[in-house]
């Protein structure tokens, strides 16, 4: 906090009725803010008829300044100390009213309660945040710069109906163009500093997260970082989809952790899950009962693994919109395992190039000592999705996926990509960069060193099987197309049982399935 603002002097009253003895009336707190209103015009914000259970048991009125960030900033940050030290019943409720602040630090024992028609705005004045040196594996989206931080506490709630505003578009730079992207493309800009993540849970125990939303994240939007026994249940965040790096929540390092009945919109990742160089493995996650849009992948794993990711389950899910629907992928030399993703409907039908709706790959990415990561015992089930694009299973020689099951798999292709022009077109290191091969294959399943796949019941629909082999009809977007000659399968160094007479080439006379290398068994 800086230096012209201090905390004001604690002054306690004693309650000679209650058995705790001597306590500190909100009124009696707040009293220092009200006062500098003689001296300043701005507005206050009142919140009457909240009952702040405290040791008075007084119903209290709330005042919280809004005429300055570091005035309003420490108002709420003073709330959550007294809530800290067991006043008010331990919570610290930010009434209704707009409100623009910077760093909020969580306590042990503490509920903060965002009201219903309340907005928190982020502060843009990187001047008004308290901040502290804090590891962040060299990833620019790991800044010291953070709404609300949580740093080695335990047992606090964050909750309510209000919204927390993370003012995005005033952190970056008008959508940008390429060679790659063309004159114009899309995607906003970041600049170097922004607020992000901007919720920064580190080393927290019995955390909860629950009702309110977050919306124009300028980065990360939700960051637990080495936590355990995290719940995150009905929030919902609301991120540009062309926000650069608009990630929803990051678990990193986590254990035992309930995602559950959340809406999420995000530029980036939604919710992905890492073991970054930081951190430790991450185990025991579910995620559950979500509609999410993204313009990257909806459910993830990776592709920062260098510690162990195991025990993920991911169930009932809907992806509204995504780049790719399931992705797990290892940039780093970690071990993926024991992961079970079931009920998960979806399109990706994205406005870029590159749709895969199940993407799992392992590469070297920037690695120059030959180590690759681990991928073992993944099991897919009750898929469908309306796609563009194909299902990959890659890894750079060397390594291998091991043990996947495909089980009732359905996609429908309204339209097709093509590989061939898309690929070539777009730069991206997440586009099976160590398996040069199958990048530009033309096929529903693409597969690369992968050992025992199992396949049951996997369907594809092509939008026109009338058409003979080899014919292209061309639709309005580039790169894709209304009919393209694709293969059922393409499958390079590996071992596969297949069972799914519904996977099917897109035209008739055009082979269903393509090896190299490959011991394929098909049981139709």
């Amino acid at each position: 906090m800086c230096s012209r603002w201090r905390k004001p002097p604690v002054r306690t009253t004693r309650n000679r009725s209650s058995p705790e003895g001597a306590t500190q009336s909100v009124h009696d707190m707040c009293r220092p803010f009200r006062a500098r209103k003689k001296t300043t015009h701005g507005p206050v914000a009142h919140a009457t008829g909240y009952t702040n259970a405290g040791p008075s048991g007084l119903k209290e009125s709330m005042p919280l300044p809004t005429h300055n960030v570091r005035a309003t900033t420490a108002a709420i940050q003073a709330l959550i100390d007294a809530a800290a030290r067991g006043e008010n019943g331990g919570r610290a409720v930010v009434p209704p009213g707009e409100y623009t602040c910077a760093m909020l630090h969580m306590r042990t024992g503490v509920t903060l309660h965002i009201s219903r028609g309340a907005t928190l705005k982020v502060s843009t004045n990187f001047d008004d945040y308290d901040i502290h040196e804090e590891t962040n594996a060299g990833n620019q989206d790991r800044q010291p710069y953070h709404f609300i931080k949580a740093d080695n506490i335990s047992d606090f709630t964050i909750e309510g109906d209000g919204i927390l505003d993370g003012q995005g578009d005033l952190f970056w730079d008008k959508p940008y163009g390429d060679k790659h992207r063309g004159a114009v493309g899309l995607f906003y800009r970041h600049r170097i500093k922004r607020v992000s993540p901007m919720i920064e849970l580190r080393h927290c125990q019995r955390v909860t997260l629950r009702d309110f939303t977050i919306k124009n994240a300028s980065g990360w939007t939700i960051h637990p970082y080495m936590c355990d026994f995290l719940k995150i249940d009905g929030i919902t965040i609301d991120n540009n989809l062309f926000g650069p790096n608009t990630d929803g929540i990051d678990l990193n390092g986590c254990r035992d952790v309930f995602i559950s009945n959340c809406n999420l919109k995000c530029g980036d990742d939604a919710i992905i899950i890492k073991a970054m160089q930081d951190a430790r493995s991450t185990e025991r996650v579910v995620v559950t009962n979500c509609v999410i849009e993204s313009n990257c992948a909806t459910l993830g794993l990776g592709a920062e693994c260098h510690y162990d990711i195991r025990d993920i389950c991911f169930t009932n899910c809907v992806a509204k919109a995504a780049l790719r629907i399931i992705q797990i992928e290892m940039w780093e030399a970690g071990t993926i395992e024991n992961v079970v993703i079931s009920n998960i409907t979806g399109r990706d039908l994205p406005q870029v190039p590159l749709a895969r709706s199940i993407y799992m790959d392992i590469q070297h990415w920037k690695r120059t000592d030959g180590k690759l990561g681990k991928l073992r015992n993944v099991s897919i089930s009750n898929f469908v999705a309306e796609t563009r694009g194909r299902v990959m299973l890659t890894a750079g020689d060397g390594a291998t996926i091991d043990n996947v099951t495909l089980r009732d798999i359905t996609l429908t292709y309204p339209e097709i990509e093509d590989p061939q022009q898309t690929v070539n077109q777009m730069r991206s290191s997440q586009m099976s960069n160590s398996s040069p091969e199958t990048r530009d294959k033309r096929a529903a399943l693409v597969c690369d060193n992968v050992r025992n796949l199992r396949v049951f019941n996997m369907q594809t629909h092509w939008p026109d099987p009338a058409l003979p082999a080899g014919v292209i009809e061309d639709h309005p977007v580039v790169g894709v197309h209304r009919t393209l000659p694709m293969h059922a399968g393409w499958f390079r160094n590996t071992t596969a049982h297949i069972e799914s007479p519904a996977l099917t080439a897109s035209q008739p006379g055009l082979e269903r399935f393509v090896q190299h290398n490959a011991k394929i068994t098909v049981r139709d």
